[in-house]
């Protein structure tokens, strides 16, 4: 039984009339009347006598409206309850560490469009996140693009190099720009597994026949640019983070042949909230 049917039903038993009816409910007369016609066939009973008049209740009909309005009340006071909880529940959204420290603060008057609270879910991994997505966990997740599932809407936001990070002192300070080789004996600094840009990192090295020569794992966060100020080793970081050493006594240059580059990724489980929030995000 259409919901839309016994608001036609209730303005026609109120205003006497399917013309005025039509009018208050912004329906043709045509459509409405055809409204009618649905509820008595769906319910095998004859609702109105029809007269040159007007309209008039049958005593069926009069038992129906007297049942079904303040079930009609029910529904609508339902949706006005779900419409406000929507408008107020917060927005999840989730993003890799280095994301949710230098990408998404940038991006929060965009997001703020929504007209809901915006709650932020930090995850080490772009496979934890995605799994918190599909959990219902989250609404919405930036990951590195390569680990998208088919089964959810996801659209590529942008792509980054990774960049070699080291201490003021270094003997690459006169450089611009470094081979992977020259890199891999060097004593590494990385995040603490599991870790997407770790994976990268030890995976493009050993790609070259080395072993990582990882002496110290830390957290996430700027520690790890604290470790490599403190002259421990170099650090290798997708350009998102490199970018934003300038107020540290660290240099930062781009890797010539890493063999990868970072693309991120917007993903939603709804694609019509997942163009939503790209269309503010491109803006």
């Amino acid at each position: 039984m259409n919901v839309e049917w016994l608001h036609s039903f209730i303005a026609a038993a109120n205003q006497k009339s399917f013309s005025k009816a039509a009018q208050i409910t912004n329906l043709s007369q045509p459509a409405l009347s055809k409204h009618i016609r649905n509820l008595e066939n769906n319910l095998g009973i004859e609702l109105f006598h029809r007269t040159s008049i007007g309209i008039e209740l049958t005593e069926a009909g009069e038992r129906f409206y007297t049942r079904v309005t303040p079930v009609l009340n029910e529904i609508t006071a339902i949706r006005e309850e779900l419409q406000q909880f929507s408008q107020s529940n917060p927005i999840a959204i989730g993003g890799l560490p280095s994301l949710a420290t230098y990408y998404l603060p940038n991006k929060m008057n965009e997001l703020k469009q929504l007209d809901r609270p915006i709650t932020l879910m930090i995850q080490n991994t772009s496979n934890e996140l995605l799994q918190s997505l599909q959990k219902g966990r989250l609404d919405a997740a930036f990951v590195d693009a390569k680990y998208s599932r088919e089964s959810l809407w996801s659209c590529e936001l942008f792509t980054e190099p990774y960049y070699a990070v080291f201490p003021l002192n270094h003997r690459f300070n006169s450089r611009t720009a470094v081979d992977l080789e020259e890199l891999c004996e060097e004593p590494l600094i990385v995040h603490q597994a599991p870790c997407d840009s770790r994976k990268d990192i030890v995976e493009q090295i050993q790609s070259l026949g080395y072993t990582p020569n990882i002496i110290t794992e830390v957290n996430f966060g700027d520690f790890i640019f604290g470790a490599v100020s403190s002259g421990m080793g170099i650090t290798i970081v997708p350009e998102l983070m490199a970018k934003n050493i300038g107020h540290l006594q660290l240099f930062a240059i781009p890797i010539n042949n890493f063999g990868r580059t970072r693309t991120i990724s917007l993903v939603t489980k709804s694609k019509e909230f997942g163009l939503k929030l790209h269309h503010l995000l491109s803006n």
